[in-house]
């Protein structure tokens, strides 16, 4: 059987658990690429390089930090270099962000790019929500799974104070998305991503919330937020 690389994702620092001193020496670690001895670590830091080596240490029993040799001089033993293991999160992000893009205008025809009914976009979305990794709402209350799934994922979604949260989801409301993940600098998201986004909560709604709520979406609604319409399914069941 062919052995897999280690998930990306289990080398980011908030997987890792770390004490505040070890994310101190992780930080300071990751300025060097090239790694460092435990004694200079110790000189940025002001730490005793005992300290130093045993936060260090306890780096690389975590996997967030691997340790080599480095040619002695002279007769001296060699130096053991710390090095960074942990990828830089808002770079990966971005990168992937800018993949999946690359592929979305691949995979769609020029004038679908632009087409918010994208039957192939809304399909992609559905997909992706029904091989998405996580619990289902179950008897938890919608409305909260829902915001609570939005915020993982980057939307920071928000409920104003003048939408009617459901009542017992029977009522409607509406989450304005204060973020996307797809917005790079100044320039917005293709139709055909938002599309993907739509497709993706109507997936949601029907296999993650057992179809209790029903989800519409509406891209860059004003003041720099999509929003999503909540309403109770008809015949839908918490």
């Amino acid at each position: 059987m062919v052995s897999l690389p280690r998930q990306t994702a289990e080398l980011c620092a908030d997987s890792l658990r770390l004490s505040p001193k070890q994310r101190q020496v992780l930080e300071e670690l990751q300025k060097i690429p090239q790694g460092a001895r435990a004694a200079d670590l110790a000189q940025k830091l002001g730490m005793h390089p005992n300290t130093a080596r045993g936060h260090l240490d306890e780096l690389v029993t975590k996997g967030a930090v691997r340790v080599s040799t480095s040619p002695a001089e002279g007769r001296g033993r060699p130096s053991l270099i710390f090095q960074v293991r942990v990828p830089d999160n808002k770079l990966v992000a971005a990168e992937y962000l800018r993949l999946i893009e690359l592929m979305a205008t691949l995979l769609a025809e020029t004038e679908e790019l632009e087409n918010f009914g994208s039957a192939q976009a809304r399909e992609i979305g559905r997909r992706w929500a029904r091989n998405m990794v996580g619990q289902k709402a179950g008897n938890q209350d919608p409305l909260n799974f829902l915001i609570h799934q939005l915020r993982d994922l980057g939307f920071d979604p928000h409920v104003p104070a003048d939408s009617t949260a459901p009542a017992g989801i029977a009522g409607s409301s509406r989450v304005l998305l204060q973020a996307c993940p797809f917005v790079t600098g100044s320039s917005k998201p293709a139709a055909f991503v938002c599309a993907i986004h739509d497709g993706f909560l109507s997936e949601i709604a029907r296999s993650h919330l057992n179809s209790a709520l029903d989800l519409t979406l509406t891209p860059l609604s004003g003041d720099g937020a999509c929003t999503v319409e909540v309403k109770p399914a008809a015949g839908g069941s918490r």
